[in-house]
Order: structure tokens, then C-alpha cells, then sequence
């Protein structure tokens, strides 16, 4: 999930190994006897190879390590290597965020989106100012609704991680509603959405939320892709897509089927319909509803990465989010999708607001959907107890719950878009085979029912010992509290009492009295009322 703010100074890989082929090839008799000299610098290893790529082959490992065997002593054989491992970049196994990285900005998608967000912000004042016909303003949020269930329903969970199977007839619908949503071709969404999983939060993921806020919003697509992102692209399976013609036929007719379906049809229909001016069916339901489809899919990219808490797996980035889950109808719930990204509710319950699961669910009610995939709840209840941020409803603790922090330290509700958790992952380097995308990828460990069962049941043995522990502190603590007030509440007033009684009586048996009961207070109570009776005697 992390990064790697000093990757120029990791050592390669392969470094020992090259150690010991220095050594080996070192001659004793040309260490003793020859001497020798370092090539200049137009020959260093820095400039045989470029920093750009993630590992050498042997022949320009070779090439580079000919400069090393010739060194006379070992700390210029160390030296030597050093120079060469600092020069040479981390191989692929070793995934992390380069902060010295550089992006190029893509100036003519910088001018698209932003043309594209002021015709949707002139769109948004003629939905809601009544400038066009109310039921062109009822349209374009059914639009947006069902282009969401294109994207949440279909594009993410049924294609990416493949969480359940549809009817021909569902999916020719989603499919359809996915090009209405206008977020590329569906081939590609896919591909960088399993590229995003299995890679999260490092160069390899396209949206890296390590680069902050913006970037992981909307510019990633105002830059250049990072190398490595293009490097991996390559490596994610898309052997099933292929072989679904459907979805290769809207892949080679894309902007074909997007200038109909997403441009044309939309605006022609409150045209011919209700009359509406085409203008306003123009900056109404195509770019008003385009611009707020994108930002609510980016928002699961950007805030349900950053704005939340972390009862799944406090490692990761992503989080629980209530109001990214409200805007993009049930993607908020991401800590516990990243962690188990095959379930199909993309949430523990699949509620509330989750509005793409209940549909689901009612589809399969009807046989349009069917093989539903879940996490068990072994594997849950391990998970939380494992890595989670003790924040979890049921397994969590107390002090996990009210370990957040919200704008202002007012409204304390998840609901609050700043509700967060004080706890935050640190960047670390991800290796190369990523995160598990469906089932059969997890450990072993992680999918044997009997082994889960059995560390769920010593995870729970330990911490009923620990709450255990704790309550038995409290309760000492609460016994000593109160024995505590109670002699401070009994005490004084027992002094009072005598100290009165000297002041009216000044009888010496009063006073042998009032010194006895000063017996029963601390030294610093004692030493106090001791110079107090003295002084009124």
C-alpha cells in the first residue's frame, strides 16, 4: 500500500549477490602487487542503463560490475558497489511511491475537464433554477442513476471482481448503462480499477492516494501515467473480458456507441417528448449529469481514501466513508472492499446506503442474478481482529470507536464528509505479486475455514483476557476512588466537629481529644490542622 520516499538509496536486489562475484573474481596477486584506477565518469554504471526501468538483465549487470574487478582494497570494493546500488532502481517486488517523481500535465485534458465541470456548473443553475422543464430535471437523476448502476453494479462489481453472474439480458442493460455513464470504455475501466486493487496506494496504481487529495480525485487524469503504472497494466489478467464479444464490441465501437448513448440520446429525448429547448436538454442532462457522475465515482478514489476509519485493516488506505456511500450509491464502505473485494455488497451488511446491493439482491429474488460471492464470517471477524483499527461495531473496542476527529470537533457522526480516524497507515513498499483480487489468490491460511475458526477462537480467548484485565483495574480503581471520597467527605468533618468543641470549651480533655482525631488524616492534613489549633488556643 505505500511508498517509499527514498527509493534512490535502496540497494538492488541483487546486490549480494554481485558482492559475491566481486569477491570471487578479485585475483589475490593483482590485490597485493597492481595497481589500478576507476573508470571515469562517462563509464559509470549511472549511465549504462536507465533510471526509468525497474530491473537489468544479467549481460548490463555484468556490464556494470566490470568496473569493480579490478578494485584493490575492500573498502573500495564497498564504495564501488554502494555507487553502483544507489544508481540502480528497485526492482519490480518492491512497489513503493517515489515522492521525487515528477508528472508531466497533460494540458489538453487540463482544458477538456474544465470546460466540462463550467458547462455542468451552467447546467446545475438551469436544473435547479427553474430555467428548463421540472421533468428534464427529473430525467437527468435517473439518468445519473442508472448510469451509476452501470459503473457500481456492472463495471465494478460483476466485471472487475467478477462478485456474482447475470442473465444475458442483464448484462447487455448494464453494459448499456455503462456507456450512457461515459467513464471510457468499459475494457479500460476495468483494467485500472483491478490495477488499483492489486497494486493500492503505490506508482503501479493509476489513482495513487498517497499523492493527495487532488490527484487521486481527478489529476490522474491531467498528468501522464507514472511508468510503473504502465508496466503493470500489462501484467493484469483481462483474459475474460476478452473473450466476451459484447463487451469487446462496445471496447472497438466506443465513441461510436458514446456519441449515442450518452450524448444524443439524452438530449433528444426531453426534446421530443415534453418540448424542452435543446440547449437546456444539452447542459442539462449530459453535462450537468456527466460532472456529477464523475466526481462521485472519483470521490471513492479520493475521500473514501483519506476521510474515515479503518476496522477491517488499519494497513490500507482506503476507509469507511457514510457520505461517499450516500453519492455513489454504496462504494463507501471501501476499507472492508479492499479487504475483501470479491463480496458482492462491497460492505459487511450490505447496508445502509448501499443502494446498488439491495438491487442486487432484489434481481436475484428474480433469477437475473445468481452465485452471489461473500466473505464468511470467520474471515471477517479474523480480519477485524487482526489488522483492524479496534473501531469495528461488534469486535472493536470503546476506545477504538472514539478514536476520530471531525471539522471543528462538531457533528460527530460518520455522516460528517471530515469524520476521521487519528490513526493513519504509513507508506511501506508493496511487493509484487499485490493484493489479492478473488478468492482463489488468498493464502491458504486465509481461506481454510478450520484454521480461521480456530485463530478467531484464540483471538477472542485473548482479548476476553484482556477486557477481563481492564475491568478488574477499573473495578480496583473505582473501590479506591470511592474509599478515597469517603475519607475526605468522614475526615474533615470530624475535625470540624473538635475543632469546634475546643473553641467553646477549653477544657485540656477536649483538646487531648482534638488531637487524637487529627490521627486519622494524611501528614499534610495533620501538619495544616496542627497549626490551626495552635494558633487558636
Amino acid at each position: 500500500m505505500g511508498a517509499d520516499s527514498l527509493t534512490k538509496t535502496i540497494l538492488c536486489a541483487k546486490t549480494p549477490e554481485l558482492i559475491e562475484t566481486v569477491i570471487a573474481d578479485r585475483k589475490p596477486e593483482q590485490s597485493q602487487t597492481e595497481p589500478h584506477s576507476f573508470p571515469s565518469t562517462s563509464e559509470s554504471p549511472a549511465s549504462d542503463h536507465p533510471l526509468s526501468e525497474s530491473t537489468l538483465s544479467g549481460a548490463q549487470f555484468e556490464k556494470v560490475l566490470q568496473t569493480c574487478k579490478t578494485v584493490t582494497h575492500e573498502a573500495d570494493a564497498d564504495r564501488k558497489l554502494k555507487e553502483i546500488g544507489s544508481a540502480t532502481p528497485i526492482l519490480p517486488s518492491e512497489i513503493g511511491t517515489d515522492f521525487n517523481f515528477k508528472r508531466g500535465i497533460v494540458w489538453k485534458n487540463v482544458i477538456g475537464f474544465l470546460m466540462l465541470h463550467l458547462c455542468g456548473w451552467v447546467g446545475l443553475h438551469l436544473a435547479f433554477w427553474r430555467y428548463c422543464d421540472y421533468r428534464t430535471t427529473i430525467y437527468t437523476l435517473w439518468l445519473m442513476y442508472a448510469s451509476g448502476q452501470g459503473v457500481t453494479m456492472g463495471a465494478h462489481r460483476l466485471w472487475s471482481h467478477r462478485a456474482f453472474k447475470a442473465k444475458l439480458w442483464l448484462r447487455i442493460i448494464l453494459l448499456w448503462m455503462h456507456t450512457l455513464a461515459g467513464q471510457n470504455c468499459l475494457y479500460v475501466w476495468v483494467r485500472d480499477h483491478r490495477q488499483h486493487h492489486k497494486f493500492s496506494d503505490t506508482d503501479a496504481d493509476p489513482h495513487n492516494a498517497n499523492r493527495g487529495f487532488f490527484f487521486s480525485h481527478i489529476g490522474w487524469l491531467l498528468s501522464r501515467k507514472h511508468p510503473k503504472v504502465i508496466e503493470y497494466g500489462k501484467k493484469i489478467d483481462m483474459s475474460d473480458l476478452e473473450a466476451d464479444p459484447l463487451i469487446m464490441f462496445q471496447k472497438n465501437h466506443y465513441k461510436l456507441l458514446y456519441t449515442i448513448f450518452a450524448l444524443f440520446g439524452p438530449t433528444a429525448i426531453p426534446v421530443y417528448f415534453w418540448g424542452e429547448k435543446p440547449l437546456y436538454a444539452l447542459f442539462v442532462a449530459f453535462f450537468f449529469r456527466t460532472v456529477l457522475s464523475l466526481n462521485a465515482t472519483w470521490s471513492v478514489n479520493s475521500a473514501a481514501h483519506m476521510f474515515g476509519t479503518r476496522p477491517y485493516d488499519k494497513t490500507m488506505w482506503p476507509v469507511e466513508n457514510m457520505f461517499v456511500s450516500f453519492v455513489a450509491v454504496g462504494e463507501g464502505w471501501h476499507n472492508y472492499h479492499h479487504a475483501f473485494p470479491w463480496d458482492y455488497r462491497a460492505s459487511e451488511y450490505g447496508t445502509p446506503l448501499n443502494l446498488t446491493g439491495t438491487l442486487i439482491d432484489l434481481l436475484a429474488k428474480f433469477g437475473a442474478v445468481y452465485d452471489r460471492k461473500t466473505a464468511t464470517t470467520n474471515m471477517v471477524k479474523n480480519r477485524v481482529m487482526r489488522t483492524g483499527d479496534k473501531s469495528h461495531h461488534t469486535y472493536g473496542t470503546d476506545e477504538g470507536r472514539s478514536a476520530f476527529t471531525t471539522l471543528w470537533n462538531i457533528w460527530k457522526h460518520p455522516s460528517n464528509p471530515s469524520y476521521n480516524s487519528i490513526h493513519t497507515p504509513k507508506p511501506k513498499i508493496l511487493q509484487s505479486d499485490g493484493y489479492a483480487l478473488i478468492p482463489d489468490e488468498l493464502k491458504q491460511a486465509e481461506r481454510d475455514e478450520e484454521l480461521l475458526s480456530k485463530e478467531n477462537e484464540e483471538l477472542m480467548r485473548r482479548q476476553q483476557e484482556e477486557e477481563s484485565r481492564t475491568t478488574e483495574a477499573n473495578q480496583i480503581y473505582t473501590k479506591l476512588s470511592k474509599y478515597i471520597k469517603e475519607q475526605q467527605q468522614t475526615v474533615p468533618a470530624t475535625v470540624e466537629d473538635f475543632l469546634l468543641q475546643s473553641n467553646n470549651n477549653s477544657d485540656k480533655t477536649a483538646l487531648q481529644q482534638g488531637k487524637a482525631a487529627l490521627n486519622v488524616v494524611d501528614c499534610n492534613d495533620n501538619a495544616l490542622v496542627k497549626r490551626k489549633l495552635a494558633s487558636q488556643h
